[in-house]
């Protein structure tokens, strides 16, 4: 670049960071009213780092894409209410009205799977707003078209039918459905509603079927979390105990076995305990009673186990006071189960154990090993559990009876 053509460049650049730094507020032209050099500059910078600007025909475009909005011209409105809905310089009452009229565009052109991603956008970028509860209400009908299409499959899958689990080939040409993906699809959109908007009719619904499509594909933890969030919220809706008795079922199978986590199982019992305590009919139907007593062995028997192996690893390891307690744990919780009968056994022949160490210790036949850990033990205390339990552990196996499906209302 020529010498002069650099200092002309470089006049310019210092004259405007003056401009700038000194707060310039001149106007060009002499017009009063007209935007300063430096908001210019500044309002370049943003137009450049992003596509929101200052638009003063906002109104008009609004205008005009509601007349064309009320002529069914849905593909030229939805263009014109996508712009304005992503120009974040409107008003925030602009925006959303935008947002939800593109979506609106798209559904009544029969693009099922842009309108709800248009309306999942909607219940995101505007949450509480105005349109919030027509939103889920439009997701939610698109939802269960789709549904008719997926239910059959994963009935099928429950069944064990073969033709459930072939694949399916997608159609580009229909525009009502996702073409990849189709049962993702509709659980991520009964879980867009749910989240999104959680006070909308349709929400306890979509909460169910989104838990239900979980927990048929065998994502019990996911069913869990949903299930279990709807009774908790709704507790009024007519879906609650169905949901109660699959969140209990859900978190019986998540569990695993007797060397996992034992949070689940006292959380599925906490909720029988609840489901009992707030039906009476769990009290009096001798079928629904019969139901109750079986999860609380279910979930008795897990938690007795888990009791039961913690005493066999301090058996294992030579710790028989800390094997002693637990056994006796075990048989004090839980009477008549054949885990306390195991206990039994187990203390009988720790005290023969112990009878024997003691009888070799008068008789000094002490082991080098025992002596060292006895000295270790004094020195630095018993630790009431170590680290590092095995690794093999046959997990438990699930309860293999299922809930029966319950359809809510509208649902097929």
């Amino acid at each position: 670049m020529p010498a002069d053509r650099r200092s002309s460049f470089a006049l310019l650049a210092v004259a405007a960071a003056v401009a700038l730094s000194a707060g310039c507020t001149s106007t060009i032209g002499g017009k009063r009213g007209q935007k300063s050099f430096r908001q210019k500059v500044t309002d370049s910078i943003k137009s450049a780092l992003n596509s929101s600007y200052h638009d003063p025909d906002a109104d008009d475009k609004l205008a005009q894409a509601d007349e064309l909005f009320a002529a069914q011209d849905y593909k030229t409105a939805q263009a014109v209410f996508g712009d304005l809905a992503d120009n974040t310089y409107n008003p925030s009452q602009m925006t959303e009205k935008a947002r939800f009229l593109e979506a609106e565009c798209c559904r009544l052109q029969n693009k099922l799977p842009p309108a709800v991603a248009t309306y999942n956008r909607y219940l995101q970028d505007h949450p509480g707003g105005v349109y919030s509860k027509q939103t889920a209400e439009r997701m939610f009908a698109i939802a269960e078209v789709w549904l008719q299409d997926t239910l059959p499959d994963v009935e099928g899958a429950q069944a064990g039918k073969f033709w459930a689990s072939l694949p399916k080939l997608p159609n580009p040409f229909d525009r009502t459905r996702p073409t990849l993906d189709a049962e993702g699809e509709l659980v991520k959109t009964f879980e867009n509603i749910a989240v999104g908007a959680p006070t909308a009719p349709c929400a306890e619904k979509a909460m169910f079927w989104a838990g239900y499509l979980h927990y048929a594909r065998g994502r019990y933890e996911d069913a869990d979390h949903f299930f279990s969030t709807l009774a908790e919220m709704y507790k009024d809706s007519p879906l609650r105990q169905e949901a109660v008795k699959y969140a209990i079922d859900a978190k019986n199978r998540v569990i695993g076995g007797a060397y996992y986590d034992g949070q689940k199982s006292n959380e599925a019992l906490q909720l029988v305990h609840n489901l009992e305590a707030s039906e009476p009919q769990y009290r009096s139907d001798p079928a629904k009673q019969e139901w109750v007593t079986k999860q609380k062995l279910i979930i008795r028997g897990g938690q007795a186990e888990r009791d039961f192996e913690d005493a066999e690893y301090y058996r294992r390891k030579g710790r028989y006071g800390a094997a002693f307690f637990y056994y006796e744990m075990v048989k004090r919780r839980y009477p008549g189960t054949k885990f306390s009968d195991l206990a039994d056994e187990r203390i009988a022949e720790v005290k023969r154990v112990q009878a024997q160490r003691a009888a070799d210790k008068a008789a000094g036949k002490v082991d080098p090993l025992e002596a060292f850990q006895e000295r270790m033990d004094r020195v630095f205390g018993n630790t009431p559990k170590e680290e590092g339990e095995p690794s093999a552990a046959p997990a438990r196996t699930p309860p293999q009876d299922r809930p029966a499906p319950v359809v809510p209302a509208g649902g097929r």
